[in-house]
């Protein structure tokens, strides 16, 4: 059976939507893929998926997007039942909080009873080759997950 993997996004820049894109590009040939803007996004639908990847920006300097404020306090009351899950996202090192909406984001999904696939991946502006071997690595951590 074909395993299925949300990517849900938060992006402002459009980078994230642009690693969101790539992700599902590496993942089509291997899993039946939705991808999301995070505002359109429901929490409590997450279990149904075998695997969910957070592609999210960090706001100013360590915050959550706006966009993403309702779906994070739904992950709060969400059952994730041991689904499979990574996070990753661009942001600024010039801020304090580098890529902080991450660390919040890996938190709450692993409070949520989530199972982490791969190590978070923060990626500082516009993602380069290295960034993206970071990114397709975690995409084949998260396949190889599916398969055990």
């Amino acid at each position: 059976m074909t395993p299925s993997i949300q990517i849900i996004y938060a992006s402002q820049s459009g980078r994230n939507q642009a690693i969101a894109g790539h992700l599902q590009a590496q993942l089509a040939s291997k899993a039946q893929t939705l991808v999301t803007e995070v505002s359109q996004a429901d929490a409590f639908d997450l279990p149904a998926n075998d695997a969910v990847i957070v592609v999210s920006y960090t706001f100013h300097d360590g915050d959550l997007p706006d966009e993403a404020q309702d779906f994070f306090a739904d992950l709060q009351e969400v059952d994730l039942a041991r689904t499979k899950f990574a996070v990753l996202g661009s942001s600024s090192k010039k801020h304090i909080h580098f890529g902080r909406a991450v660390d919040y984001l890996t938190m709450q999904l692993n409070s949520s009873n989530g199972e982490q696939v791969a190590d978070s991946v923060k990626i500082d502006q516009d993602p380069d080759d290295a960034d993206w071997a970071r990114v397709d690595q975690l995409a084949q951590r998260v396949l190889a997950s599916l398969a055990e």
